[in-house]
């Protein structure tokens, strides 16, 4: 090849090197103009606002709220001095806000949407009668106030950080974005009193208590919260103490976030029925005559989203019960949500064992109450109040044991909601409540602590089916209304007595599907503070209906008449927190009480739910 040639092809390869790698630097220059200008990534968005009140002044230190469309708590925020916060690259979802600021009414919204590349700009006024918020959206742009820039990178993001820009970082806030060990804390002592039957009410509570509860948030995004009790009662009552502790993560931690973990520990003394001929001569002697009852469970609840439109909730609950023998078992629990968009939600949920409180304490109803002042501490003490369902059969503890499958659908159309729910059951040791003469039937059978009103019976196996259709109206913030009606299988009393059944149950029980009802209100006042929770649950006459915890519905069923009050008091002499007055009334009209014949003048009564009142008084600070 000749040398010109040969320099014309070296130029030409040159040109077509030099031209490429021009491309290639403007390809990259405008990537990373481009990724420079950008505020989120393109699947995220991000959701601003700023509290005002009615003045138009800004609010500084009110809680944010922040829900994912299954009303799981995701993340909570704390507002600046301008009124303003803000959640960081939230994938585009729907979600739910509530806003708490003391002194003024807490106001919430639902189904706000986050967009792919644009800012969900909310305008909260908050107002001791109504509040509102209204949602815009904007375009991330170099315009952004350096306020609000700062708000961003302070906010709690739901995901990873993946980069870091160290130049924007101011230096003199850069010790704020450090997370404390122990931030949001709040604690609650209580002193209660009332009608101690644990039998009767499936809660390890006494005539008379005290209890704490603590709240506190580890490193910024461990929830740790601890409850205990001591109860005392009179000289036939049970005395009850436990301790409880709940661990937890934020579903900001991702998907290697641990699962939520409960311990609970309790001991009742003065457990039992008191053997014939024995006498009381006094709190010791009853001490020595009726042994103590200790229970021990350890329940894990993890969830998990394998599709946009599905989340999972699954756990597992252990329980051990120690009661002259011993007794345990594994309750495994599951639930799937699956939302279908505008067409609403279909869930399908299954358990074995023991209650499903994995699933009924993450129930939506219950984010409803989380703007309550004991909110946060309530999960705690639920959980430490529940009883295993117990019993003897033939002088042997029993557990009563469910395996329940359910499936339900429900729809929101504006401030409605409306639910349909069907199960399955088939229980062994199956209990009801008894009360009066007993003698009739096998004392091997009847489980009492003494201090109840009534014994528990051991009516060994059964099945059956049942559904519920429900119907809520949020009226306003402040009141919630929620109609229900079902059928679902249930007892009648033989009109033929008990005296000739020798305790056979099926001689005195029959089985049958029977109707049930219920209405239920949920108020809170706007300037006493005070929240109400009353509810009616009508069933069929002379039927005895086993409860059924829905998992797949917010709403319930309680038999008669039942109210409970909370009442807000102020503080005095400049004492940090509040005083708090409780008041819980069951069945008031004793409704559900059905007599059934045994000996000549005497009734052995079924009792679907008797009746008990309880009052306290707790410090939350």
């Amino acid at each position: 090849m000749s040398r010109g040639k040969k320099k014309a092809t070296l130029q030409q390869g040159f040109s077509k090197r030099q031209f490429a790698s021009v491309i290639a630097f403007a390809v990259l220059a405008f990537a990373s103009q481009g990724s420079a200008a950008d505020l989120s990534l393109p699947v995220t968005g991000n959701l601003l606002g700023t509290v005002v009140d009615s003045g138009g002044t800004p609010q500084m230190g009110a809680t944010i709220q922040l829900f994912n469309k299954y009303q799981r708590l995701l993340a909570k925020t704390i507002t600046t001095p301008d009124g303003q916060f803000a959640f960081a690259n939230l994938p585009a979802d729907i979600y739910s806000v509530r806003v708490l600021l003391a002194s003024f009414l807490p106001v919430s919204r639902d189904r706000v949407a986050v967009k792919a590349g644009l800012n969900s700009v909310l305008q909260i006024h908050v107002a001791t009668l109504f509040s509102n918020i209204e949602l815009t959206y904007t375009v991330p742009n170099g315009g952004m106030t350096d306020d609000w820039k700062w708000v961003l990178r302070s906010s709690p993001a739901t995901r990873p950080i993946n980069r870091i820009f160290a130049e924007e970082m101011p230096p003199k806030r850069e010790s704020k974005m450090r997370p404390q060990i122990f931030s949001d804390t709040r604690a609650m002592f209580t002193v209660s009193g009332g009608d101690g039957g644990a039998i009767d009410s499936d809660t390890a509570v006494s005539d008379l208590g005290t209890g704490f509860a603590l709240s506190t948030s580890v490193l910024g995004k461990n929830q740790l919260q601890l409850a205990g009790n001591f109860g005392s009662g009179a000289q036939a009552g049970p005395v009850a103490m436990g301790l409880c502790a709940i661990y937890s993560r934020s579903e900001s931690a991702g998907i290697t976030a641990p699962p939520e973990v409960t311990l609970t520990i309790e001991q009742l003394g003065r457990f039992g029925t008191l053997p014939a001929g024995a006498e009381v001569a006094g709190p010791n002697t009853l001490e020595a005559t009726l042994p103590a009852l200790r229970t021990m469970s350890l329940s894990f609840y993890q969830t998990a989203d394998p599709l946009d439109n599905v989340h999972l909730e699954y756990g597992m609950t252990g329980e051990s019960v120690d009661y002259q023998q011993n007794a345990s078992r594994i309750s495994p629990f599951a639930r799937v949500t699956v939302d279908i968009g505008s067409a609403g939600q279909v869930l399908a949920a299954y358990s074995d064992g023991g209650r499903p409180d994995g699933l009924t304490t993450h129930q939506g109803y219950r984010a409803v109450e989380a703007d309550a002042p004991t909110g946060d501490l309530m999960s705690a003490v639920d959980a430490l109040s529940r009883l295993p369902q117990i019993s003897t059969r033939n002088g042997q503890l029993e557990l009563q044991r469910t395996a329940s499958y359910e499936i339900g659908y429900n729809k929101v159309i504006g401030s409605q909601t409306y639910a349909v729910s069907g199960f399955y059951e088939n229980v062994s040791n199956g209990r009801i409540n008894v009360a009066g003469d007993l003698s009739e039937v096998s004392p091997g059978d009847l489980l009492s602590d003494y201090g109840s009103m009534t014994a528990s019976y051991n009516i060994g196996n059964y099945r059956r089916t049942g559904y519920l259709v429900s119907a809520a109206q949020r009226v306003n913030d402040s009141v919630d209304v929620t109609i229900a009606y079902g059928r679902m299988g249930g007892f009648t009393a033989n009109a033929g007595g008990l005296a000739q059944s020798s305790g056979v149950q099926e001689k005195f029980l029959s089985e049958g599907g029977h109707n049930l009802a219920s209405a239920n209100v949920r108020v809170r006042t706007p300037v006493t503070g005070t929240r109400l929770l009353a509810s009616y649950g009508w069933m069929d006459p002379g039927a005895v209906i086993p409860t059924h915890a829905f998992t797949t519905q917010w709403a319930y069923v309680s038999p008669g008449l039942n109210v409970v009050v909370r009442q807000p008091l102020p503080s005095f002499f400049g004492m940090p927190g509040h005083l708090e007055l409780t008041a819980d009334l069951r069945n008031l009209l004793a409704q559900g009480y059905i007599p059934l014949a045994t000996n000549p003048g005497e009734h052995m009564l079924i009792v679907q739910a008797p009746r008990a009142i309880r009052g306290g008084l707790s410090f939350i600070f």
